[in-house]
């Protein structure tokens, strides 16, 4: 079953191994889901980063080397 990462966060989210959610029971078909809702109760992500690079829109750019 197709799952995205946002899937954990989703309020339509099924917790469930035979359905990945109420709408999409067999997941998507791609990067992402027009029916995300964002679970109010859900753990935050955490960006981690290694040294030498850090986040900006979302994406991981690496610094340049001195």
């Amino acid at each position: 079953m197709p799952k995205i990462p946002e899937c954990s966060r989703c309020l339509l989210y099924s917790h469930n191994p035979h359905l990945v959610c109420a709408v999409h029971a067999g997941g998507v078909t791609g990067d992402s889901c027009m029916d995300f809702r964002e679970d109010p109760k859900a753990e935050p992500v955490e960006l981690w980063q290694p040294d030498g690079a850090t986040y900006y829109n979302g994406e991981l750019i690496l610094q340049p080397q001195k």
